[in-house]
């Protein structure tokens, strides 16, 4: 956990503030040997189609608007409930503001039977280099923080190495915008990044408005069955990430938001 984490996560730190942070500190990554990538195996998408409803199940150990959730996730239990439920996961590697790291999605993608998930605030081809090198299967593009341009370049580059881009969105705006790059996932986030405020008919808005063939996921703000039974009609797939690394009982916590015939 970083010293910048700790003091600015309970300050509640705006989007701009994470992105800025994030700049300067990819700026002072050191480049991955693309000598040394692989692709990798394509396996997200089909892991996102096999059930429904599906949980993509998120390790973060801090979130700016809840705080510390888990500094140090017990791996060991968490994966051994994640893999038993989920159909994939999905890993923050924010190091400043939600506690995450390359390195913890590499312990991940190594420990779990799951397709993983790069969930960053991602800017540069260096961490979709570090992502894959970590054993990412797919990595997040967020439509609010990249233009245009930004985005087809990023997405291709996923794409070079046989990730999924998941292209997330909040607005009908950043919706139009992301459905030109084709894209073969959606993320839709109830949360709005300014704000920080949670709405989940942000979901039962937007959803209808994705073609079909697009795969469409939910995100923020599930927290209980009564959530996924609002928003199955509109989306068969939920990223839960605070509710269940809060969790003390993980076994209990998927059995209640999917119940005991699909948990």
């Amino acid at each position: 956990m970083t010293d910048r984490m700790m003091s600015c996560a309970p300050a509640r730190p705006t989007l701009a503030d994470i992105v800025s942070a994030r700049r300067r500190s990819v700026a002072a990554h050191r480049p991955v040997s693309l000598s040394e990538l692989a692709p990798a195996q394509g396996t997200f998408l089909p892991a996102l189609c096999r059930n429904a409803p599906a949980i993509i199940a998120e390790i973060k150990p801090v979130s700016p608007a809840e705080g510390v959730l888990q500094s140090t996730p017990d791996l060991a239990r968490v994966l051994a409930a994640y893999d038993a439920h989920a159909v994939a996961l999905s890993v923050l590697t924010e190091p400043d503001y939600f506690g995450g790291s390359f390195d913890l999605l590499a312990a991940v993608a190594h420990r779990s039977s799951r397709p993983t998930l790069c969930k960053d605030f991602v800017l540069d081809v260096r961490q979709i280099h570090a992502a894959r090198a970590a054993g990412a299967e797919a990595v997040l593009l967020i439509v609010k923080i990249l233009d245009d341009e930004q985005l087809c370049r990023l997405s291709a580059e996923i794409q070079r190495w046989n990730m999924t881009p998941v292209v997330e969105v909040q607005t009908e705006a950043e919706l139009e915008r992301a459905l030109a790059l084709d894209p073969s996932v959606i993320l839709i986030n109830n949360r709005n990044l300014e704000t920080f405020d949670i709405s989940l008919e942000t979901t039962q808005r937007l959803a209808p408005r994705v073609p079909s063939q697009v795969v469409t996921i939910a995100a923020s703000g599930i927290r209980c069955r009564a959530d996924i039974e609002a928003l199955l009609p509109y989306c068969p797939r939920f990223l839960i990430g605070t509710h269940l690394m809060r969790a003390p009982d993980l076994e209990a916590a998927f059995v209640n938001l999917l119940g005991k015939a699909y948990a």
